[in-house]
């Protein structure tokens, strides 16, 4: 592993540098004008506004805006060229689960039936620093689908914040060339880091590990939930809690469905792509069910625990449980997994 040490004013020094050559997007604690709630929510960097203060929990937006915008032209006529590629960007701020779920997202658009040159190309354009969580989250369960709450790959740089101690260290992604780069062209911000402060990671670390598999606890996921039946009797409870919330899953950051629209008048066309969630009116009427609240959900849950799993050996979820605290109707896929694994285990 290749870390080092900065103080937080070094690590400001080195999110301006990077803004010379990148548009900086980094998370802000933003409160909201009503009711008691509060968000991270990201920004674009400016030097003489942005407050500099790093993301203890993830956001909640969703890591996949930056990457597909909610449209994006991709041809026009007649100059018949793509529509605009890609911006240079370096995002600060992203967690665990983010970059897992931004790896979910590669393997459905790099590995799959179809694939999305764009995204590919904004993905390699992004340089992604993340950092460890300070605390967890209420609805974070990231710990049960293979994840932790600090990421181990996937980024260029990684960040770490040493409670009750001056430095951080940045651990510089071990298959990034742009990390590499970074770290090489800005040395003199950079010290080795000492023996110490790695203990004190790893020990944070542990003691942010044990508290999410302490909240987790009782429940597991398995590649047998995957396989519940879609009339086993626990569905009915959920499908009565809201029947008209969609929350649950167009806060997903995994759960994307592209459109293709085309206009034109005679003489001129434009081709889009947008995106919802796969989960609206026309998407149950396809799958040929009665109940729009229903077939959402099942095929939001399926989605996640059997066809992904089916098709690329792996869960497409990241555990970052966005669509549990945004759920109007406090529906909480943990028990929902919980149901489903003890359904069939009896």
């Amino acid at each position: 592993m290749e870390i080092y040490s900065l103080s937080e004013w070094d690590l400001r020094k080195l999110v301006n540098n990077l803004a010379e050559d990148n548009y900086i997007f980094l998370p802000v604690f933003c409160q909201q004008r009503e009711g008691p709630r509060s968000r991270w929510e990201f920004v674009q960097w400016d030097p003489q506004e942005t407050h500099f203060q790093l993301n203890c929990r993830r956001t909640d937006a969703l890591c996949y805006d930056f990457f597909f915008p909610p449209n994006n032209v991709l041809h026009t006529f007649p100059e018949g060229q793509p529509g605009e590629e890609g911006k240079s960007l370096a995002l600060l701020g992203y967690k665990s689960c983010d970059i897992n779920a931004l790896e979910i997202l590669d393997r459905a658009f790099e590995q799959g039936e179809i694939s999305y040159p764009f995204y590919k190309k904004r993905r390699e354009e992004t340089t992604i620093i993340s950092c460890d969580c300070l605390e967890i989250a209420d609805p974070c369960f990231c710990n049960k689908v293979g994840g932790n709450p600090y990421p181990e790959s996937g980024f260029d740089l990684n960040v770490s914040t040493l409670p009750h101690y001056g430095d951080m260290l940045i651990e510089v992604g071990e298959d990034s060339q742009k990390g590499h780069e970074i770290a090489d062209r800005y040395d003199h911000l950079l010290t080795e880091a000492t023996e110490k402060q790695i203990e004190l990671r790893e020990a944070h670390r542990e003691k942010m590990r044990k508290k999410i598999e302490d909240k987790n606890a009782y429940f597991e996921v398995s590649p047998e939930v995957g396989e519940v039946p879609r009339d086993a009797p626990f569905w009915e409870k959920y499908s009565a809690k809201n029947r008209y919330c969609t929350a649950f899953t167009l806060a997903c950051p995994t759960s994307l469905t592209l459109h293709n629209i085309q206009e034109g008048d005679g003489e001129s066309a434009i081709k889009d792509k947008v995106w919802d969630s796969a989960t609206l009116k026309d998407i149950h009427h396809e799958l040929h069910s009665d109940d729009p609240t229903d077939s959402r959900m099942k095929e939001m849950f399926y989605d996640k625990f059997r066809w992904s799993f089916d098709e690329f050996g792996d869960y497409g979820c990241s555990g970052c449980g966005l669509c549990i605290s945004t759920a109007g109707g406090e529906i909480d896929i943990r028990d929902i997994i919980a149901d489903a694994r003890n359904y069939m285990s009896s």
